[in-house]
């Protein structure tokens, strides 16, 4: 299985006040997400790029399995709550993310995603937000990212 991590860090928490929220979300950094697989692909492009609000995930043509991406915010002031998925057409990635762990702690915390990388699924973009809490005021928050799924050639 391909892993990577990233990580979050609030800028600006922006409280969701109304729904839907007119593009009204909090500012964050998410970094570039860095391998952590057990064994590298041998592949020409790595498995995970872009830039933390951007991320493809390439797995190999002949690649039969899952791929996890980690997210992690380590400021005790927020809450990871978890991550809602859009389709370019329709759904809400129910089978290409079929699994999401979340841990936390007083801390820090953390979502994992897994990602089926189903060939059905394959090149099609997701729109994703990540829902935050404000651990003092209970406000939650939105950020909104974007993730992209394709099979090297």
């Amino acid at each position: 299985m391909y892993t990577a991590t990233t990580q979050i860090t609030i800028v600006k928490f922006v409280p969701v006040v109304e729904f839907p929220t007119n593009g009204v979300c909090t500012e964050a950094t998410i970094s570039p997400p860095v391998n952590t697989s057990p064994q590298p692909p041998n592949q020409k492009t790595p498995v995970f790029t872009g830039d933390g609000q951007s991320i493809t995930i390439t797995v190999p043509a002949d690649y039969h399995g899952a791929t996890q991406l980690t997210y992690q915010l380590f400021d005790p002031r927020y809450i990871l709550l978890g991550i809602a998925f859009k389709g370019a057409v329709a759904g809400c990635g129910r089978e290409e993310f079929n699994q999401l762990d979340i841990y936390r702690d007083d801390t820090s915390s953390q979502i994992i995603v897994t990602d089926t990388c189903d060939p059905e699924y394959t090149g099609v973009e997701y729109q994703y937000i990540i829902l935050i809490q404000d651990s003092e005021t209970g406000a939650i928050g939105i950020i909104d990212p974007e993730i992209d799924t394709e099979v090297e050639e």
